[in-house]
């Protein structure tokens, strides 16, 4: 075979998502190693607010990172990472993951504060993608200009442990409980493996009722396969950005772009902005943009929603991991919200800087309990920036969990801004999913996972009232026909089982 000379381009990629506080910065390649098929893709990775505990299960924040490359200006592709040739500051630990498309990265020791990690080595197996031998045998150059991005997402560590689903006969609607037909012995149910779990009405299975028509169809069992939320998993500090959408918008091939244009009216039907969303494109030949890239991205329909996490190799959360993640190992208290309370806070929200990326909360009125809902959105009328009550103003005050609205874990906005799609166990398209994840492509599946979303919905939005934000509310746990749409007040997040 032809031996080709390999001449690397190096394309910068910044995720400068002030919201998130995490970016890429001095993306190269280095130590190319033609005769093996490898060369370290080398970046400095910075990002605020982070933190690693040890009290009880451990917690920690981590980022996320991929790396995706094309040849030739042709179509961007996910590269494999290898797991034993990856370098990194020793104050840090680096899991790749066990199907090699990306990394987690994280404090080695109790912390909390900011990282700059420096000069990070991720060990690219080109050979396996073709590259450097052959690669095309009809090219008559022997020069392939590669160009390679690297991606971050923040993610929160969910330690394996037991949990509860459902509350201590709240009013919540549809609530997961204990098998009982009756309201008035409502009790929460413990989840304490990834065994199947039996649907009815005897105390030892899990039920629930369906008031609102919406809940799902009461069958079973919940397969072992079905990830329950015991096993430790990884999930999305925040909600999907407009940002985040826009990037993976702008790599995937032109035809899905055509299928996945905001202005269809599957999706935001429009390029004007929205309810606060400002996502547009204007066709081939242009670039989608975002004039809000920190604020939580809405109008994702489930089709849309597996789409991008197929392509960052993430995977749908179930509604399972949802109230462990927003809950935590405690026993339920009937009627409470993410951060751990009852208390919510029933002061319309005044934005400052609404027009820019930092836009936050500058009204001076209590934040116990801060959320976005139907009564503190005022005149907003949609989503607000991702992580926004956890911003320190007045500048120097103390966000406690509950002023900040995070959860048991540290993950932002389980409670309200925007609904989130998550797998459903009320039905047999969302108990069949096994917990596959994405494969880091833009139009090709894994077994079980672009059907994985039964539009299953839970903790509620800016257009909602407050009781849709308790954690154990189910008004739309299985979903409704109309949720196939593209809806103004609905988003969602990813999630990876840890290795």
């Amino acid at each position: 075979m032809k031996k080709v000379l390999l001449i690397v381009y190096c394309l910068l990629y910044c995720n400068l998502l002030s919201a998130n506080h995490i970016n890429v910065t001095n993306v190269s390649l280095e130590n190319l190693n033609e005769s093996e098929g490898w060369a370290h893709v080398q970046c400095d990775i910075f990002w605020e607010n982070s933190w690693r505990v040890n009290a009880g299960p451990s917690n920690w924040d981590a980022a996320w990172v991929f790396i995706k490359y094309r040849v030739n200006s042709g179509p961007w592709l996910h590269a494999s990472i290898n797991a034993t040739e990856t370098t990194i500051n020793s104050a840090f630990t680096i899991d790749i993951s066990d199907d090699n498309l990306g990394a987690f990265i994280y404090r080695s020791d109790v912390y909390s504060g900011d990282n700059n990690i420096d000069n990070i080595n991720l060990q690219w197996e080109y050979a396996t993608h073709k590259i450097s031998d052959d690669f095309n045998s009809s090219f008559i150059s022997t020069t392939y200009i590669i160009e390679v991005k690297v991606f971050t997402i923040e993610m929160v560590y969910v330690p394996e442990g037991a949990f509860y689903v459902g509350n201590d006969s709240g009013t919540e609607t549809d609530n997961l409980k204990k098998g009982s037909t009756s309201s008035l012995n409502e009790r929460p149910y413990l989840i304490d493996s990834e065994d199947e779990i039996s649907i009815g009405t005897t105390p030892s299975q899990l039920y629930y009722t369906n008031e609102s028509t919406y809940a799902g169809d009461q069958l079973g069992p919940i397969p072992a396969e079905f990830p329950k939320g015991f096993n430790a998993f990884y999930c999305m500090k925040y909600e999907i950005s407009e940002q985040q959408f826009v990037e993976y918008f702008n790599m995937i091939p032109a035809w899905l772009k055509e299928n996945t244009d905001y202005d269809l009216t599957l999706y935001k039907g429009s390029d004007d902005v929205v309810n606060r969303n400002t996502v547009s494109w204007l066709g081939t030949g242009t670039e989608a943009t975002t004039a809000a890239p920190d604020r939580a991205c809405s109008f994702m329909r489930d089709n849309g929603l597996v789409k991008y996490l197929n392509w960052t190799a993430l995977r749908p959360m179930t509604e399972l991991e949802f109230e462990k993640a927003a809950r935590g190992p405690g026993y339920p208290v009937a009627e409470v919200y993410a951060w751990g309370t009852t208390s919510i806070n029933t002061t319309p929200h005044l934005l400052c800087a609404s027009d820019f990326p930092q836009e936050y909360v500058c009204s001076l009125t209590s934040n116990i309990g801060n959320a976005s809902y139907n009564t503190t959105d005022g005149d907003n009328n949609g989503p607000l920036r991702c992580g926004i009550f956890a911003y320190p103003f007045p500048t120097g005050v103390l966000k406690t969990r509950e002023d900040s609205g995070s959860s048991y874990y540290g993950i932002m906005e389980l409670s309200g801004n925007l609904k989130e799609r998550v797998v459903s166990i009320g039905y047999d398209s969302g108990r069949a999913y096994n917990g596959v994840h994405g494969i880091g492509r833009s139009n090709t599946f894994p077994t079980t996972f672009n059907n994985s979303l039964r539009n299953g919905i839970r903790g509620g939005s800016w257009n909602d009232d407050a009781t849709a934000l308790r954690i154990a509310d189910r008004t739309y746990g299985g979903g409704e026909s109309s949720l196939n749409l593209g809806q103004n007040d609905v988003g969602g997040r990813g999630v990876r089982t840890a290795n």
